[in-house]
């Protein structure tokens, strides 16, 4: 008989243990305070794509991600079409509620999703201890 630890395994294949590491490796966090913001689980996709890059009106240019939902974001602001980068979604912004830090927008039209600053992200498999 063989006594010890019992692993269960997951649908992937994997134990518990490894697929808790692969949904924390599938985690975002604000690069300011390692707030957990997102999952890449929940990746929305404009037009086959997730990943963008816009410039706004002040010439800056930005590089997000959009996600079909947040885990530690705060909405701020009345939601606005002025200078919009998805037609027909408005806008307001999108902050880390750890920190308060700007990380992107989000848009709420015929469906919503929120932008998030591609340098203001991390993955947190990549942030050490």
């Amino acid at each position: 008989m063989q006594t010890g630890v019992v692993e269960l395994a997951t649908p992937e294949g994997l134990n518990q243990e490894q697929a808790d590491l692969e949904d924390v490796a599938r985690d975002w966090v604000c690069v300011w305070c390692r707030q957990k913001v997102a999952s890449d689980k929940d990746r929305w996709f404009h037009q086959g794509r997730s990943e963008f890059s816009f410039e706004n009106p002040e010439g800056l240019r930005f590089e997000i991600l959009t996600f079909s939902r947040t885990l530690g974001c705060r909405n701020v602001g009345m939601p606005t079409l002025e200078h919009t980068w998805f037609a027909g979604y408005a806008w307001s912004y999108c902050v880390c509620a750890g920190c308060r830090s700007h990380l992107g927008w989000y848009y709420t039209g015929p469906g919503s999703f929120a932008g998030l600053i591609r340098s203001r992200i991390l993955r947190a498999a990549w942030v050490s201890n």
